[in-house]
């Protein structure tokens, strides 16, 4: 009798364990199923909104009206800020994937601070115009991605679990994954940013405004002397042919943009001038570049006599970079050794032959002015002794930045070494503080060209 009970109660307990096993057997499966379908979901919205963002990106650089502009830019926002939160619900914390949220994320900022201004008091820069489109071009191709890896997905019956599992598990998915495929896209919008000189630099978004304050009691040029001037300043010859046009209202200070064309007709030039004082904004020459044939050393003294050939001394290069057949050369100028970045320069030269392809002076007269407290409170040491314990210092330099606020401070700008990463650090020459923190882009190497 008692083991008959016994048996029983064992049969009963077994079979109690059975069901409690298989219930949480098919709570586990639909916990997985419910990631699963949140994860697929994310993404495939992911992919929508990225479309969607492009398009709304095109439509506000064909919009006119301020108040459908300011409408279209809320819009843009609106999208990005989805998009940034679906990336945050996909499992990609474990690989690098934050270079194409951080652009989301730069895409939400900039169209949100745009859109809240008032769009008749502080109309859309030509600085301001320039990023839109590199968002929307970059848009694009982040697209394009997009849509390939989603293609891939549906073809493979691709399942977001075992990708987090391999990751949880330290395994290292091979090439033509869809991380791999992430991390391409990653790549890519890692170096959307590369030629961003402002994050380098703290250049300001209200240079217009201050370069309009600059130019409003020099003496006011014909239309004749403008042209001249440009000529001048492009050393190109008084008989080319030439025609000048006055700058949209939207500009702060009066102004014109001359259209010089070669008498080859193999060349263009285009430059923004200052109705007073015919002060050079811009410069650009359009025109097929060739094979290099100059260096990007060669190419950087080339920038540098051009911009003392027109006065500007006591400049100097710091950074370089060279894009296909065009050397890229930022300059600051330097006082009783300070830099002065927010007075930065840009010279852009063709490496096929040395001449003058870009220029970008905005900053420079907009800024550059006599500045008379360039003693830090801190030494050198005392700022050192601020630095994370495992940074190294390689080089150091006094500078002058615009931190966030807008506002002219004295830094010690420090290049430092950590785990193979450099990093480019200004602390506050007279607290100590950190204003800004930057890990250096890797360089791509570059090679000298001998002339043959």
């Amino acid at each position: 009798m008692f083991r008959a009970i016994t048996i029983a109660v064992l049969s009963v307990a077994l079979l109690g364990t059975g069901i409690f096993a298989y219930q949480t057997h098919q709570e586990k499966e639909a916990l997985a199923i419910s990631h699963e379908n949140n994860y697929q979901r994310a993404f495939h919205q992911l992919s929508y909104h990225m479309d969607q963002l492009e398009d709304e990106l095109g439509a506000s650089l064909a919009t006119n009206g301020a108040s459908q502009f300011s409408g279209s830019l809320a819009e843009v926002w609106r999208i990005s800020s989805l998009a940034h939160n679906e990336m945050g619900e996909l499992p990609l914390g474990m690989i690098p994937a934050k270079e194409t949220d951080q652009y989301l994320a730069n895409v939400a900022e900039f169209s949100y601070e745009t859109a809240v201004r008032d769009r008749e008091e502080e109309p859309l820069t030509d600085e301001e115009y320039d990023k839109l489109e590199n968002f929307y071009s970059q848009a694009k191709e982040i697209k394009h991605d997009l849509r390939t890896v989603q293609a891939q997905a549906l073809n493979n019956d691709f399942r977001w679990s075992d990708v987090e599992r391999e990751l949880m598990s330290e395994q290292n998915p091979g090439e033509g994954t869809m991380v791999s495929s992430f991390k391409s896209i990653d790549q890519k919008a890692k170096g959307f940013s590369e030629n961003n000189w402002n994050d380098d630099a703290g250049f300001s978004l209200d240079v217009n405004k201050r370069l309009a304050k600059v130019v409003k009691d020099k003496e006011e040029l014909s239309e004749e002397e403008i042209i001249k001037k440009a000529k001048a300043f492009l050393d190109l010859p008084t008989t080319v042919d030439a025609k000048a046009e006055k700058l949209g209202e939207g500009m702060p200070y009066k102004g014109y943009q001359v259209v010089i064309e070669d008498s080859d007709g193999e060349r263009n030039y285009m430059i923004d001038m200052t109705e007073r004082g015919g002060l050079p904004v811009w410069a650009l020459q359009s025109r097929d570049i060739t094979e290099p044939k100059i260096g990007l050393n060669e190419a950087s003294e080339r920038a540098k006599e051009f911009l003392e050939d027109k006065g500007i001394t006591d400049v100097q290069l710091v950074d370089s970079k060279q894009y296909d057949t065009i050397g890229t050369f930022q300059f600051v100028p330097v006082k009783d050794d300070v830099r002065l970045y927010p007075d930065a320069l840009i010279v852009e030269i063709a490496l096929d032959d040395g001449d003058l392809v870009g220029f970008k002076g905005a900053n420079y007269f907009a800024n550059h002015r006599e500045r008379h407290d360039l003693s830090p409170v801190l030494t050198l040491d005392d700022a050192l002794d601020e630095l994370h314990p495992n940074l190294k210092s390689r080089e150091e330099h006094l500078a002058v930045i615009e931190n966030q606020n807008g506002d002219e401070v004295l830094t010690y700008e420090i290049f430092a070494t950590m785990n193979g990463d450099t990093y480019r650090i200004y602390l506050n020459a007279d607290t100590g503080l950190e204003e800004e923190v930057k890990r250096m882009q890797e360089a791509e190497p570059v090679y000298d060209v001998d002339v043959i």
